[in-house]
Order: C-alpha cells, then structure tokens, then sequence
C-alpha cells in the first residue's frame, strides 16, 4: 500500500513539474512580459515621428491699451521711468494684459486709464549692461505718488500701485 502511495505522489509531481515547466515556454510563445523588455529594441522610438507641439505664446496685444477696450476707464495712471537707458519694461496696460518691452530708451513715460487702480504696476530692468542708475514713479488718481531708485548695483526698479510697507 505504502508502494501505491509513493507512486502516486511521484506521478503527480511530474504532472505538476510538466504544467509548470511546459506552460510556461508555452505561454511565452503567445505573449511577451513588455515589463522586461528593452523599449529600444523594437523601434519604439523609431516608427513615431517626433511631437510638433510647443507651448503657447502669451497673449501680447500689437500695442498698449491707454484705456479699457470696454470704456474710458475711471482712474489716470501714469507711468515713469528716467535715467540712463536702455531698459527692459514690464507693466500693466489699460485692459490689464502684462506687458514686456526690451531695450527701451529712457526717459519713457506712459499715461492710460484703468478700471482696477490695484492692478498698476511697472518694473525696470538694467538691459545691454546699462552701468547707470535709473528711477521709476507711478501715480493712480489722487493716491500718493509711489517711487523706487536704482543705483549702480541695483538690477532693477519696481513701482506699484500702493507703497509697500
């Protein structure tokens, strides 16, 4: 009896070993593991071609609004830089949109009118390696005149629309 037994464990073992074993070289037949796989080696990369996006552009109008494109805008604003130049410009124009203007001959000054008074802001930065000092000044209606200085080694001025404290 005990012969039987053994017998039978043994069968079943090779049985177990065989499916085991032989399914899985027959498995391997029908579908690769792509986890292991080397990406290069099938021309992944090759049979796509390369993506022609790019980020877009940020809006930048033809030119400064001097006032809302919705109406004349309820508070004057105007903008000054002086000094040595050239400069790079940043500010906010009539209609909001953030504006950039390289190499900018100074003195440069800009009047508009503007529907948010907290939304006034021009920043001046040293541009072609200016060695001199140059200033800015912002006024919103009847609010105090807010002003910055840069000397020779400072890199830029910022004017707001409310002094920083």
């Amino acid at each position: 009896m005990v012969g039987i037994v053994v017998a039978v464990i043994a069968v079943l073992t090779l049985v177990g070993c065989a499916c085991f074993c032989g399914g899985g070289a027959l498995l391997d037949g029908i579908g690769s593991d792509t986890s292991t796989e080397d990406p290069y080696g099938r021309g992944y990369y090759d049979d796509e071609p390369e993506p022609s996006w790019s980020p877009p552009q940020p809006f930048q109008p033809s030119a400064p609004a001097t006032r809302p494109a919705d109406g004349p805008g309820r508070y004057p604003v105007t903008y000054e830089v002086t000094g040595t130049g050239p400069v790079d410009l940043q500010f906010y124009d009539g209609d909001g949109y953030f504006i950039q203007q390289e190499k900018v001959r100074l003195p440069w000054r800009m009047a508009l009118r503007t529907d948010d008074p907290n939304r006034v802001l021009v920043t001046a930065a040293r541009s072609d390696g200016n060695p001199g000092g140059f200033r800015c000044a912002t006024t919103v209606g009847t609010r105090p005149r807010v002003t910055d200085v840069a000397g020779p080694d400072d890199w830029r001025v910022q004017c707001h629309a409310n002094p920083i404290r």
